[in-house]
């Protein structure tokens, strides 16, 4: 089962230090340039030819009992800079905070992706664990999305005019991009109901609203997600949503 944090402006005192991403905290041991693609941890990164000004970076958060790689930016404005990267640091510190993992007998292997556009930056993260002795490795996914403008988060109420319209269309749009994925065959349409914890874990891309749904049909067919046009949901966006999402 995966674990889903929501995003938001948190103050976190966990197991590790939280400090800015522009001062020198304990949690960053190395910070590379993102490829396209790398061996290890794996960061992609999608950029709009206007939004040079940011580059997507990889951050090691390290404790007593784990080493988690972070996807994050440099460079841009410091507001959404700072506001991006913290969100992030602090979503997989709470995660700490909230299981006690043996760290010392388990491996974790990591998923990044960064999206740059020119109004908007988004992360995905997917850590998963391996635990002696487990049937199946638990897995954390949390995903970010940041307003360049402001460095705030948008959340599901940010989008919409009215939210539950919004999350309506949302199960109506994932379902049926659900019944057309061979993966999902046998999926549980009680995770697709429309409720924010089903689809709070998403980023923006130019083509649309891509939801990580998660395991909702089996573990051996992993997680599943799906991209949501945003022509799909002109009529619950918010005035000047989508211009900011899709850009």
């Amino acid at each position: 089962m995966k674990t889903v944090v929501v995003i938001g402006a948190l103050a976190t005192a966990a197991v590790l230090t939280a400090c800015g991403p522009d001062e020198s905290p304990a949690t960053r041991v190395s910070e590379t340039p993102a490829a396209v693609t790398s061996t290890g941890a794996s960061t992609t990164v999608a950029e709009s030819p206007q939004a040079s000004a940011f580059t997507a970076t990889t951050v090691t958060m390290v404790g007593d009992y784990y080493r988690v790689d972070v996807p994050q930016v440099d460079g841009g404005t410091y507001v959404a800079r700072f506001g991006f990267n913290r969100a992030i640091q602090d979503g997989v510190l709470q995660w700490i905070g909230h299981n006690s993992l043996p760290m010392d007998s388990v491996s974790s292997r990591d998923s990044q992706m960064v999206r740059i556009g020119t109004k908007v930056l988004s992360g995905h993260l997917i850590v998963t664990v391996y635990g002696d002795g487990a049937a199946h490795p638990n897995s954390f996914d949390l995903a970010q999305v940041t307003d360049i403008d402001t460095g705030k988060s948008i959340t599901l109420s940010d989008l919409f005019t009215d939210l539950q319209q919004g999350l309506t269309t949302l199960s109506t749009q994932a379902e049926a991009l659900v019944q057309q994925n061979p993966k999902a065959t046998g999926y549980s349409k009680s995770l697709l109901t429309p409720v924010a914890e089903h689809f709070q874990t998403w980023v923006a891309t130019p083509d649309g609203m891509r939801i990580y749904l998660g395991e909702i049909a089996s573990h051996a067919a992993g997680n599943i997600d799906v991209t949501v046009p945003w022509s799909a949901l002109d009529g619950v966006l918010k005035p000047g949503m989508r211009a900011v999402v899709s850009s």
